[in-house]
């Protein structure tokens, strides 16, 4: 049996509108949750050793918010040394030397970087190439008017 609209008379003979009489003692439909979807297909789960690159990455970024600047640099140095193919020794070298305020060093690491990421023999398919461009002229640019003030 179909329920009555709201404004039509109560079902019952009371000569009311059904919302004002046995609507709200009428219980609610209960709605039945759809069946769960199936799980998604995926790939098969990669796992790589942990080599440390993220943990030591991650620390320039401590290191320059605490303002430990030095110990940045050396954190980079050994990004450098420990990880060659990677751009993150070169781009957080970019970002200590502008968080320092040496921008003229912070663009020659943006360059680096770029240099890096954009070199054909590395078939790397970086996203970053264009990040790294803006850093380096923005660096530059402040490397200027410093020089001119």
């Amino acid at each position: 049996m179909a329920l009555p609209g709201r404004n039509a008379p109560c079902p019952c003979g009371s000569g009311s509108k059904y919302k004002k009489c046995c609507l709200p003692r009428t219980p609610a439909p209960v709605q039945t949750p759809p069946p769960p979807s199936p799980p998604k297909k995926r790939g098969p789960v990669l796992w790589l050793p942990d080599d440390g690159l993220d943990r030591l990455s991650n620390s320039v970024l401590t290191l320059v918010k605490a303002g430990r600047f030095d110990d940045a640099l050396g954190v980079c140095q050994r990004l450098l040394t420990e990880f060659p193919d990677v751009v993150d020794g070169l781009e957080r070298s970019g970002l200590v030397h502008a968080a320092r305020g040496d921008h003229a060093a912070a663009a020659h690491w943006y360059r680096q970087a770029l240099a890096f990421v954009t070199h054909p023999s590395r078939c790397l398919d970086y996203d970053d190439a264009d990040f790294y461009r803006q850093q380096s002229e923005q660096q530059q640019r402040l490397a200027l008017a410093a020089r001119s003030t």
